[in-house]
């Protein structure tokens, strides 16, 4: 089994036969892989969602055999993990501890998704714990085959259901929440989608006229790596590209766009592995970091597949929870004392 040290939280790459005996164990985990490794985990005080991939400090490393582990036993005093349905997400600040976090898994193009990107912003105490977490996806080629899916402590997989994991931190720590994103909104036109989803046809209002979003891009010659972007009651929300189809005149998306909200194109970037990856170097000192998630289209448009120099592992995702759902950004969860880093105990 290959892992790192990084602060307070451990980080590494298991088969299910490891990865089951830290469970057993009692470990705290966060979790990510096929399906098929997940459904043969034992009970215990794990989370997880499916990936086709890992980002690793070597890289992009397939999940095919493998499980990525974040082991945050050594930070957690208290944990508390559960299955969230539509009916319930509302309350999904009710059970924040005082002093902690919470990481939220939900399963990629799902109604759950859909739902909770409309509404988070609305629910009561959202903001106070950091909430991180990530879109569950799987392998590219299988979208439309295969649906994201997520577990809370069981072999169970759910599609139709958001997992998350409460954690208590000791009263002298506390969890800052970081987010890259390298967008901002462009000067071009206003775009006013027709209707909510993971799909865009027939006509936007495109600076007030209707026109076809699909082959707006073609004829405009859009960059495909640049996101639309809304400005959500002061939160910019990425929404990205999966793949435009100017024939059959349908933009896929891999968040779900709002029609209460104005969308604009992203001002280009002017070199997008520079920049992603400076952006990153700044982020503080790695050892503090326990969970990131990076977005799937950071793995191919800031050349992370290779060797990078960044010293993260995250899953890669089909989006990043930080208080709401973005893409294309990468998210990473710190966590600190009051007057200084001091290791926690085992």
């Amino acid at each position: 089994m290959k892992q790192t040290g990084l602060g307070t939280a451990r980080h590494g790459l298991g088969s299910v036969r490891e990865v089951s005996r830290m469970i057993t164990a009692g470990r705290v985990l966060l979790l990510a892989g096929e399906e098929e490794l997940l459904a043969q985990l034992p009970p215990g005080r794990w989370i997880g969602g499916t990936t086709a991939q890992f980002l690793t400090p070597q890289g992009n490393v397939p999940a095919r055999g493998l499980l990525m582990f974040t082991d945050i036993t050594s930070l957690a005093l208290h944990t508390e993990q559960r299955h969230l349905d539509a009916a319930s997400l509302h309350r999904i600040a009710r059970h924040y501890p005082q002093n902690g976090f919470a990481v939220l898994i939900v399963p990629g193009f799902s109604a759950i998704l859909l739902r909770l990107a409309s509404e988070i912003l609305d629910y009561q105490g959202i903001y106070d714990i950091p909430l991180t977490g990530w879109v569950s996806a799987v392998d590219l080629d299988e979208i439309g085959q295969r649906t994201p899916k997520t577990f809370a402590g069981t072999p169970y997989a759910r599609d139709d259901r958001a997992a998350v994991m409460y954690v208590t931190l000791p009263e002298t720590a506390f969890a800052e929440l970081h987010v890259i994103n390298l967008f901002t909104p462009g000067d071009g036109p206003e775009i006013r989608v027709p209707a909510q989803g993971f799909h865009i046809s027939g006509d936007c209002l495109i600076d007030g006229h209707p026109h076809n979003l699909a082959r707006y891009i073609e004829t405009q010659n859009i960059d495909p790596s640049l996101p639309l972007i809304a400005d959500q009651e002061g939160a910019l929300l990425n929404v990205s590209i999966l793949k435009n189809d100017p024939l059959d005149g349908t933009v896929s998306v891999f968040a779900p766009v709002n029609p209460s909200l104005t969308y604009r194109f992203a001002e280009a970037v002017l070199n997008y592995q520079e920049e992603f990856t400076h952006a990153a170097g700044e982020l503080g000192p790695v050892e503090e970091v326990v969970f990131s998630s990076v977005c799937v289209l950071n793995l191919q448009y800031a050349a992370l597949a290779e060797k990078h120099g960044l010293s993260l592992s995250a899953p890669v995702s089909f989006g990043e929870i930080a208080y709401t759902v973005l893409n294309q950004t990468l998210t990473c969860l710190s966590i600190n004392q009051f007057g200084g880093m001091e290791e926690f105990n085992e």
